[in-house]
């Protein structure tokens, strides 16, 4: 039996783009169903930490006075001009009134300061570092959330996946198929359609073939791309969609699955953590050295040099560099992503273990360890040989690492090569849309009730680039939802619909 709706406005997926259009819509008196594929709200913008925004009340509690033109010049800069300028416009000149919308709802906001931020590469920088608006107390803050939105009338179902978009004769969206968890198929029939389902970072095999490389590792809610596939059925314009690529892990255990959980694989307890969070030796799987290792120090540039070398690379070491962590370390050890554990260990044996689950891989000489992890035995050699002439003389002649960073040759065997690749949470970008969140065709014509935001909105970053802005993704996810829940509004009451 078919389940049918009737509405103003349906929104596809309840993360903070489309919880943001429930309520635009909602607060504007129409009717509006939310559906979600999972049990629960939020998506991955739950599993985010922030949200970028200039000019807030809590920067200016603060003494910040930093402005939106400004912050608009530096991402368009650091995009290198290739993103939508009008909606980056106009994302940043809502990002505070949509804060405070979200605010209103429920959700518990605390900024970041400047001198606090985990990027330590961002200090000094409060437009990267000093407009991360923190979400505290998650839980409260969404059930927060959901409840002020039930009580502003929106219908909320859970457990009810997108299928595709319905469009009449004249290609005029008209509402959605979906289908529950048991089955059953449903209608919605709605004068607007808001597709906010979360990108397609689920999808292992689609994300490989637009970002080149199997190497890339995935976190987040399993978005499989149902709603920018369905938008690109009815002649919506993918120009930018890619993995949001962020930070970088340790590579899975191939042995043990209790192992790998309990302490070698990725972000955990393990004290091993350390290493991958440090400003080490970085080669790519040849064996040459191939950024500057301060990268580390940022979350997003750390993934970008990663991804560089196809999503994966080595950090190396000797047996001499894991005895002095084993001690202490003085080195400064980066919390950028979710940071590196502070717990002590015995190194040496942490790595020797890790190198028996073949994360890692070990060899009494520099030539041994390049013929194990499958490196170009010359290259690697020659690599090494020169990084510790740079160590020697604190200089790197190469990529200017600091010289701070230029702490540990390697000189005194065994030798270690840990696996590292990098990790995306989720996807970002998607089908090309005008300032205010239509969808727009092949010929920058808007396709008539369809509207988008969040991981499937297209031109606000450069492609393939999440620009090293704290918050800036969640940030976009609220707004863009809120301005196209406004749009949908406008639409409809102008009978444009």
């Amino acid at each position: 039996m078919v389940k049918e709706y009737k509405v103003d406005i349906v929104v596809a997926g309840a993360g903070g783009a489309g919880l943001a259009a429930a309520h635009a819509a909602s607060k504007n008196g129409l009717s509006v169903l939310l559906l979600e594929k999972l049990p629960q709200i939020g998506g991955n913008t739950k599993i985010s930490s922030g949200f970028f925004a200039v000019d807030t009340e809590e920067q200016r509690a603060l003494g910040l006075k930093l402005s939106t033109k400004e912050a608009i010049d530096e991402l368009q800069r650091h995009n290198h001009y290739l993103s939508n300028g009008a909606l980056l416009k106009n994302i940043i000149e809502h990002a505070k009134e949509t804060l405070e919308e979200i605010k209103s709802l429920g959700m518990e906001i605390e900024l970041n300061r400047n001198e606090n931020t985990t990027q330590f590469a961002h200090l000094g920088n409060p437009y990267r570092g000093g407009s991360y608006h923190m979400y505290m107390n998650k839980n409260e803050s969404y059930g927060r959330i959901q409840e002020s939105l039930e009580k502003q009338g929106v219908q909320v179902e859970f457990g009810v996946t997108m299928k595709s978009l319905i469009q009449d004769e004249s290609g005029r969206v008209i509402g959605l198929q979906a289908v529950t968890e048991t089955g059953q198929e449903v209608y919605v029939h709605a004068k607007a359609s808001i597709i906010t389902t979360g990108g397609f970072g689920g999808d292992k095999r689609r994300v490989a073939q637009v970002m080149r490389t199997i190497n890339l590792r995935t976190l987040g809610v399993p978005s499989m791309g149902e709603g920018l596939t369905s938008m690109e059925q009815v002649g919506g314009v993918n120009i930018d969609g890619a993995a949001l690529i962020h930070a970088a892990q340790m590579a899975e255990s191939v042995v043990s699955q209790e192992t790998k959980g309990k302490q070698l694989a990725g972000f955990n307890d393990s004290p091993l953590t350390q290493l991958l969070l440090s400003p080490l030796l970085w080669v790519d799987p040849q064996g040459a050295r191939f950024t500057n290792e301060d990268a580390v120090y940022d979350t997003v540039e750390w993934s970008n040099a990663g991804y560089g070398v196809g999503g994966k690379y080595y950090y190396v070491m000797d047996r001499a560099t894991l005895e002095d962590y084993s001690k202490g370390t003085d080195l400064l050890i980066s919390k950028s992503g979710p940071g590196a554990s502070d717990a002590k260990g015995d190194f040496v044996a942490l790595a020797d273990e890790a190198v028996s689950q073949g994360i890692a891989f070990k060899g009494a000489t520099l030539e041994e360890l390049a013929e194990n992890a499958g490196m170009d035995l010359e290259t690697f050699v020659d690599t090494v040989s020169e990084y510790n002439q740079m160590v020697a003389k604190k200089e790197d002649t190469s990529f200017s690492k600091s010289e701070a960073s230029l702490k540990y040759s390697i000189e005194d065997g065994p030798y270690y090569a840990f696996i590292a690749q990098v990790v995306y949470l989720g996807t970002v970008g998607g089908v090309r849309v005008d300032k205010d969140l239509r969808v727009l065709d092949a010929y920058n014509k808007v396709i008539p009730g369809l509207y988008t935001g969040g991981a499937n909105a297209g031109g606000y970053y450069a492609p393939k680039n999440y620009p090293a802005y704290e918050g800036l993704a969640s940030g976009f996810s609220w707004t863009s939802g809120y301005l196209a829940g406004l749009a949908a509004v406008k639409d409809i009451k102008n009978n444009i619909y």
